[in-house]
């Protein structure tokens, strides 16, 4: 399974690239992606055992492929563990990899399937995948083709060949073999063997395509490549079949091209929408995400300075285009930003007219780790851990609610549904942990509300306020964020 770990290791990568203005453990994750071990090893061994999760899921990586460190399964599930446990999703999919496979930990496919959920439901395309394997196993391809949907949606190609099955053979969907062909050239595309294999069959008998020999005979050559190949006979035998009816020069042809043939790379996460070639290389592309929410009825935005800054457009999240919104102010001291939108809001915030205090619950909406975790927005808790932040910012507050890239400028409510504060940053608590030598935790920080308000009013903007209302439970504050809070795209 060591293939599958990298590929998860690809996603920790992603993770924190994703960004939108605050810092992972970067230097570590670059690290493992270029293949340096001595320097994740260095970086992130101390501030693992001080309860850093994503350092927790690098040495879990190394620790299960031998990587700087001699290979030991036993410890690798147990960062996987510690990693998982703090809900870091890429962690989760790494240990139910470890209870499916019986690595370093009991073969237990129930706990196997456990953990791949934790992880599936943050949108992990890998996590997706296996859940829909384990259907397989025990023949149920509705859930099957549920989760093999998502995940081949994402890019994923093995789950893409999967789906492609299902729909060749009606399992769990209703059969429709041009659907099926999709599926397999999009796997085949991107290296899938076994999808190269079941092309070359649909080429070859006119199923879901148009019948061409040359092009089944091409696939059939490239899937013979593989040295692997699990259906290496059967494609022998297509091959000859196919080259029977060709030309010696079609045959020649075909065969040149699937020699020198290379799979595209596959690109892991929401696809953008489809464009010519030209398009796509020129005007401004994505550059990064983060967070905004509504503040007025005529479509005013609050989200984070630093968000904005250094775009040449900004766009709400909608479909393959999204929606242009307008700077209209920005204040840099306190790190805000006045957006405007081109439509009314039908839900706005409504301030707390009164001072959040200490010890107070709190709750974050936003869309972190764009391209990774879930489309959707993410909700998380805690409290105010203190009312200001890094070096006595009276501007801020410091707060336990976990936040990642891309929740910058989401709303901070109170336990009442009411605005008390802006989410600004995290710290990159790997290099702080080598700079003083001790991993700090829960350091995450937000602007506090009345900051925003008076940023607000200086620009023309009088927002909704209301004294400290009764508690409310943590869905009805987040069935209520979700009308109001927005993904913003910054592009470039």
């Amino acid at each position: 399974m060591a293939t599958y770990r990298v590929a998860a290791a690809a996603a920790v990568a992603m993770m924190a690239c994703a960004t939108s203005g605050v810092a992972a453990p970067s230097e570590a994750v670059e690290a493992f992606h270029n293949g340096d071990y001595a320097t994740v090893l260095r970086d992130c061994e101390a501030p693992a055992k001080a309860g850093d999760s994503v350092c927790q899921d690098l040495m879990g990586l190394l620790y299960a492929d031998g990587h700087g460190v001699k290979a030991d399964q036993a410890i690798a599930a147990h960062w996987f563990q510690l990693s998982a446990e703090q809900g870091n999703p890429i962690a989760a999919y790494n240990l139910g990899i470890a209870y499916e496979h019986g690595e370093g930990v009991p073969k237990d496919l129930a706990t196997a399937e456990s953990w791949y959920a934790k992880s599936a439901a943050s949108g992990v395309p890998y996590a997706q995948w296996r859940l829909g394997a384990l259907a397989i196993l025990r023949s149920d391809w509705k859930a099957a083709v549920k989760w093999m949907r998502q995940a081949a949606a994402q890019g994923l190609p093995p789950a893409q060949f999967a789906l492609g099955l299902a729909y060749e053979s009606g399992k769990g969907a209703r059969r429709n073999v041009k659907t099926a062909a999709k599926w397999y050239l999009a796997a085949a595309d991107h290296g899938d063997t076994g999808a190269q294999s079941r092309l070359a069959g649909l080429y070859e008998h006119g199923l879901g395509v148009d019948q061409d020999y040359k092009e089944s005979y091409f696939w059939y050559a490239v899937a013979l490549r593989d040295p692997k190949d699990p259906a290496a006979k059967q494609d022998n035998d297509g091959l000859k079949r196919v080259a029977a009816k060709l030309s010696a020069a079609d045959v020649a042809d075909a065969a040149k091209i699937a020699q020198g043939w290379k799979p595209e790379e596959a690109v892991i996460g929401p696809k953008p929408s489809r464009h010519s070639a030209s398009a796509r290389t020129k005007g401004p592309r994505l550059f990064a995400t983060g967070t905004g929410f509504y503040v007025a009825r005529d479509g005013a935005l609050i989200t984070n300075n630093h968000v904005v800054a250094r775009c040449s457009q900004m766009r709400i999240s909608d479909g393959a285009q999204g929606i242009p919104v307008k700077v209209v102010a920005v204040d840099p001291g306190r790190d805000l930003a006045l957006l405007r939108a081109p439509r009314p809001a039908d839900t706005i915030a409504v301030f707390r007219s009164d001072k959040i205090g200490l010890g107070e619950n709190v709750v974050v909406v936003g869309f972190p780790l764009s391209g990774l975790l879930s489309s959707s927005p993410i909700v998380t808790s805690g409290i105010v851990s203190a009312l200001a932040g890094m070096r006595d910012n009276a501007r801020e507050l410091q707060i336990s609610a976990p936040i990642q890239p891309g929740n910058s400028g989401g709303p901070l409510f109170d336990s009442t549904g009411r605005i008390a504060g802006v989410v600004v940053a995290t710290l990159d608590t790997v290099r702080l942990a080598r700079a003083i030598g001790v991993v700090p935790e829960n350091l995450n920080f937000a602007i506090k509300a009345g900051e925003a308000q008076q940023f607000l009013a200086a620009n023309g903007v009088v927002v909704a306020t209301a004294d400290r209302g009764q508690d409310l439970s943590t869905a009805a504050i987040a069935e209520r964020a979700t009308k109001m809070t927005v993904r913003l795209e910054c592009w470039k």
